[in-house]
């Protein structure tokens, strides 16, 4: 396959990426060189910190070849979405332009950041008090079987577990907005789902789903306070930190957690060295995990691997700089399984692919997002705020992740049937593949 061709569905990405960030806007630009400001602004801080030296030189085709198009957008909407059909057209994630604050943006986004915003701004039912500042859900825990947004597990007496969803029904819709899930977004429908699904304690939602028999439901659910705390990357809306451990069957130890951040590192620490001290294997479900900052999966991998694993080089202007752990005395150091999807993003990625390269773990499930550049967030001096790429990851195999992902070991699709027998096929099948490891049967 061609690059151009390869390169088609990131066009497709960059269209449906306006139709959540940017809105419908209206107004004229103040001024008839807007667009032209905010181009060579964005070109700019793009080409100023990017892994390429000659980035300018390298990408003036690109430039030029744009260029006209944009400097006819008169709209904040118009002049966002010529500017990301470029900076899609470079090939590369965790760049993208989003229009400046107080705009109009897509319901979705306008829903989360409503449901999520800080607490000052939003009162509970007391017109004299404010909720905490706290977030709060369903407990639904969300994954992709066959091309549906489907629930994979419910956490007990939760308002979903008593509402009576159960593991593989199907959601169709959250507070009216349709999930879309054919449809290829710079984040996927699952994590907006999820982003969605939360709010503040005391909030209602509607959830639409089809249940095991494939019959259409719809219930409110009142959001309950779930113990996590919310954490922000860049201007995306605020999210919440989420953390799930158990034993399973045969003593095997589970864990799935949101994003590599320090509160979700420092509680696998205390997990792996207490209530998981005695497991005979581990799976680490990275499914669903959104990444966080490049410092973390040689951080978690000292605590799951008894051997140093090198994660590969971040490259920054030519420089390498080695990812690499350091075994703790305490870390786990029985066989490893990590369950990997579309949905792993990031850090996520760069960790799975550092531990198969090192032969330290099996990958189970699908291809990864192949989204997993290290990147910062500016706000430019026109109000436009410029999410942008400062380096490059190689693997420690030589190659690269961005764009193609980590494919797994043994490639298995979230079974929409078995979830409706109470089981994840997925988990199963690395739950398995340990005990064999370990010498044991069920």
């Amino acid at each position: 396959m061609s690059q151009q061709e390869e390169m088609k569905p990131v066009f497709k990405t960059a269209l449906l990426i306006v139709c959540i960030v940017g809105g419908c806007l209206s107004g004229r630009a103040g001024q008839t060189n807007r667009a032209g400001e905010v181009l060579d602004e964005v070109w700019n801080e793009v080409g100023k910190r990017h892994f390429t030296d000659n980035f300018k030189e390298k990408y003036r085709p690109l430039y030029l070849k744009f260029r006209p198009a944009i400097l006819k957008a008169g709209t904040d909407t118009e002049i966002t979405f010529e500017i990301n059909k470029l900076l899609l057209a470079l090939g590369q994630s965790h760049i993208a332009l989003l229009p400046p604050a107080n705009t109009v943006f897509s319901r979705a986004m306008s829903v989360i950041r409503r449901n999520t915003g800080p607490v000052k701004e939003q009162r509970t039912h007391n017109k004299n008090a404010f909720s905490p500042d706290q977030p709060a859900d369903t407990g639904i825990y969300l994954g992709q079987s066959a091309g549906r947004i489907c629930v994979i597990r419910i956490r007990k007496d939760s308002p979903a577990d008593l509402a009576g969803i159960k593991m593989g029904d199907v959601i169709l819709s959250i507070d009216e907005i349709r999930l879309r899930p054919e449809m290829k977004l710079y984040l996927s429908w699952g994590i907006l789902a999820r982003a969605l699904l939360s709010g503040r304690a005391g909030s209602k939602v509607k959830v639409e789903y089809l249940d095991g028999a494939d019959k259409k439901r719809s219930v409110i659910l009142t959001r309950r306070l779930n113990g996590e705390k919310w954490f922000r990357f860049g201007v995306l809306p605020r999210s919440y930190s989420d953390f799930y451990a158990a034993v399973l069957p045969g003593n095997i130890g589970y864990v799935q957690f949101t994003e590599f951040s320090t509160p979700m590192l420092l509680r696998f620490r205390e997990t792996i060295s207490g209530r998981l001290r005695n497991i005979r294997g581990l799976i680490l479900d990275m499914r669903g995990n959104i990444g966080g900052m490049l410092m973390y999966p040689p951080w978690l991998a000292a605590w799951c691997c008894p051997d140093p694993v090198n994660f590969g080089n971040l490259v920054i202007r030519d420089t390498p700089l080695e990812l690499k752990s350091f075994p703790q005395a305490q870390c786990f150091k029985g066989p490893l399984a990590v369950l990997i999807d579309r949905d792993s993003y990031s850090c996520a990625e760069v960790f799975a692919a550092g531990m198969q390269d090192a032969g330290k773990a099996k990958l189970f499930g699908s291809v990864t997002s192949g989204k997993c550049l290290p990147s910062l967030f500016l706000k430019l001096p026109s109000g436009f705020r410029l999410q942008t790429v400062t380096g490059n990851l190689i693997r420690a195999n030589g190659r690269d992740i961005e764009n193609i992902g980590v494919k797994p070991d043994d490639k298995l699709v979230l079974s929409l049937e078995s979830l409706r027998k109470g089981c994840d096929n997925v988990v199963e099948a690395a739950r398995r593949y340990l005990l064999s490891q370990a010498g044991q049967t069920d």
